[in-house]
Order: structure tokens, then C-alpha cells, then sequence
């Protein structure tokens, strides 16, 4: 837990030079460089509804998933949804665009999910960040997208789009190897089996992989225990160091910012507060108190002593479990309206993401695979208050593009 002597209090994770992390030894500091992707001011309501629409579908994912470690790529899920957006009518978009919080106009979702494919690789030169897309059509179902919708998807989503024969087990072999291309293995096959009855297959695929923007030293990572959600106590390899950090606290839990690369990236660790647990945290936050702690964390700088785990999570997600809840419901049945995708009536039969992350002293890697089946019908000296921040117990975590605050991935640590 964050010590500190004001209730909502910030520390500044900004490293400008780095020196071994001992006990006793230096300080460094980190300070983000941003180089921010343009939002028109439509855009970046879209992005507020964007990032609430985030954080209500991990929240029902994780009352779906109770106290077990997880990963998930929002963002993934939104630009599969508006792909899917892009083709529907009626019931089925007013759904969609309903639970994303965008507008019924298509383009304009069309327009902010082009803004961030397009900018988000290029935000920050110290990380490698790619986006593809990717629409097989049934050869053998006969069934043709029309023109208008093959448009927007190559203008908008920049899709690969093919025509495969789905009866054939080559097929399979080339949807899992794009998975595994476009995530550098990362998500090596999204399919087990493909069902030769389907009508199309939409893919989103989303590879982060960044240093931080001060490496942790693997010689002051160290074993130290760690308490499960059950209160027992197991032994995990913590990371350590001191620095000049960013972060808050509140009576729901400390935040600490650790930025990758120049600082367009960064990883968020929310601790809750003694006495709540990682359920807690996540029923009782809003969207609003979670940009309320973003807003407060970049004012007064501590010297912040850190511990936190090196990971690996890997999360398999059924989501339409998760969104159906959430109020898209006809998009999954037979009276679903993608009439804007295709003259066939299709609607949405399987949808699904797998995603994983590591976290280890050198950055983090993450990765995610989006799928869609469809069936007919730097500061000066000074001197710094100390606290802590020992992620010892279950937490939760996310990684940010800071210029526009965008969530691209998101979960919990859990230890287990």
C-alpha cells in the first residue's frame, strides 16, 4: 500500500537517468515524451464513452471470471464491433452503438476507430504497437459483401479481406497463422476447428511490446511472499526499485504509472486500498472516479520504494457472455440486421478474444486476437516526500496510450 499524508495524493514514475536500484542506492527519475494522436473534439467524446464502454465490459467480465488473474484488450473488442457496426441496421446497430456510448451516425465510429489504427503505432518511436484486420468470406457458402461495406473496411479498418473455402483445413491453417503473424506469436491460433457451415470470419488482431522507460534491475528482483485472494500466502519474484513516481490514492485503493519507452505508453497498477479486494475495487469504482484518479496523478512528485510481481497471464474470453449482459442482444440470434454487410442474412454465431500478457523487469509484451463468426440468416533538484507501493496482494493493472488516455488492455493480478 501507497503511505502517504494526503488522502488523494500523487507520485511521479518519470525516469530520466537510470543507475542500479540498491536498498540505500540512487534515485532515478522517469518523465514522459508524448507525441499525441489528434482528436477533433467529436472524437474525443467518443473516447470518453469509449474508455466508460472499457471499463463496463471488464467489470462484467471479471463478476464472469471472480478472483482469478485475467487479461483483456478493449480496444480489440471496439474495433470488432464497429466492423460489425459498419455492416448492421436497424435494432442490431441501435444495440451496438448503444453499448460502445457512440453515436448512431456509423461514419463518425468509423472515422475515431481509423484515428487510432492509424495513430497508435506511431505514438511513441520506443514502442512497437500493431492493429491488422482481417474479413475471410465463405467461398464455399457463395456469399458476397456488397461494395459499400468492402470500401469502409479496407478506407477505415485498413482489412485484408478473402475469400477461403471454409470446408477446406488449409483454411484453418492460414486464419491461425495470421493470428500468429500479426501478434509475433504471441496468440499463436484463435481456432481449434472451423465450422464449414459459417458464412464469414471477422479477426482483430493488437501486438504491444515496449521497454519501460527505466529498466528494473534483475539483480534486485527477489523472492518475497505475496497473498492470494484467499489469504493464503505464497512466494513470488518480486521486482524492486526507488524512484520518482506518479501515482494517487484514495479510500478505494494507490495508483502508480510506470511509462514505457518516451512516455506515449504507460502501465497503470491500481492497489486496492487494506481491506478491499480486487472485486471490491472493480464493483465499487465508477468510470468517472477512475478518470478522477487519472486527472489527480500528475500533481505533487514522491520517491516511491516499488515492489511488484514479473507476470504472465493468458486469458480466453467467450464474449458474448459479456456483452449480451451489457444490451447487445440481436447481433447473437437469427433476427439480426447486418443488411449494410451483405444481401444473405447473417447474424453473429461465435465471438470471442484471446488475449496474454508479460511483465517482467526489462517492459511488457501484450497481445490480443478479436474474432467475429458469422451464420446465415524533466525536473530540477529537489527534495521528495517518500512512500511506498508494494503490490504484495492482488491488484489490478492496465496499459494506456496517454494522449488520448485510451485503454488498450486491461486486467488483474491475482497471483495464481
Amino acid at each position: 500500500m501507497m503511505k502517504m499524508t494526503k488522502k488523494l495524493m500523487t507520485l511521479v514514475l518519470v525516469m530520466l537517468t537510470l543507475t542500479a536500484c540498491k536498498d540505500d542506492g540512487e534515485v532515478v527519475y522517469m518523465l514522459p515524451e508524448k507525441k499525441p494522436i489528434q482528436l477533433s473534439a467529436e472524437q474525443k467524446q467518443l473516447r470518453d464513452n469509449n474508455n466508460e464502454f472499457a471499463w463496463r465490459l471488464f467489470q462484467t467480465m471479471q463478476e464472469q471470471k471472480g478472483e482469478v488473474s485475467t487479461v483483456l484488450s478493449p480496444i480489440s473488442v471496439t474495433y470488432m464491433l464497429g466492423m460489425l457496426n459498419a455492416g448492421a441496421a436497424g435494432t442490431t446497430r441501435d444495440e451496438i452503438t448503444a453499448t460502445l456510448g457512440f453515436g448512431s451516425d456509423p461514419t463518425a465510429v468509423n472515422e475515431f476507430c481509423k484515428t487510432m489504427i492509424e495513430g497508435a503505432p506511431n505514438v511513441d518511436p520506443a514502442a512497437t504497437v500493431k492493429i491488422a484486420n482481417c474479413i475471410n468470406v465463405n467461398s464455399a457458402k457463395g456469399l458476397s459483401l456488397l461494395k459499400q461495406y468492402v470500401n469502409d473496411m479496407q478506407n477505415y479498418y485498413s482489412a485484408q479481406i478473402e475469400a477461403l473455402d471454409f470446408t477446406k483445413s488449409s483454411t484453418l491453417e492460414k486464419i491461425n497463422k495470421w493470428c500468429s503473424k500479426n501478434t509475433a506469436g504471441m496468440i499463436p491460433s484463435i481456432l481449434d476447428e472451423l465450422n464449414p457451415n459459417a458464412a464469414m470470419c471477422l479477426l482483430n488482431a493488437i501486438y504491444f511490446n515496449a521497454d519501460w522507460k527505466e529498466k528494473f534491475d534483475k539483480n534486485d528482483t527477489r523472492n518475497s511472499s505475496f497473498t492470494l485472494p484467499d489469504g493464503s500466502i505464497v512466494t513470488r519474484e518480486l521486482m524492486h526499485r526507488k524512484a520518482i513516481a506518479q501515482g494517487c490514492e484514495s479510500e478505494l485503493c494507490s495508483m502508480l504509472r510506470i511509462p514505457f519507452g518516451s512516455g506515449g505508453y504507460s502501465m497503470y497498477v491500481m492497489l486496492p486500498a487494506e481491506g478491499k479486494t480486487t472485486g471490491d475495487l472493480i464493483r465499487e469504482m465508477s468510470q468517472q472516479e477512475l478518470t478522477d484518479h487519472l486527472d489527480a496523478i500528475d500533481m505533487t512528485p514522491h520517491e516511491v520504494d516499488i515492489l511488484m510481481p514479473r507476470f504472465e497471464i493468458v486469458s480466453d474470453i467467450d464474449l458474448i457472455d459479456v456483452l449480451e449482459p451489457m444490451g447487445i442482444k440481436s447481433a447473437f440470434t437469427t433476427s439480426a440486421d447486418f443488411s449494410n454487410m451483405s444481401d444473405t442474412r447473417l447474424f453473429v454465431s461465435m465471438m470471442k478474444q484471446k488475449a496474454k500478457i508479460e511483465v517482467d523487469e526489462d517492459g511488457a509484451k501484450a497481445s490480443a486476437v478479436t474474432i467475429a463468426m458469422t451464420g446465415d440468416t524533466s525536473p530540477g533538484p529537489q527534495l521528495y516526500e517518500k512512500a511506498e507501493f508494494h503490490a504484495t496482494r492482488p491488484f489490478l493493472y492496465f496499459i494506456l496510450e496517454e494522449s488520448t488516455r485510451s485503454i488498450f488492455f486491461i486486467g488483474t493480478y491475482c497471483g495464481n
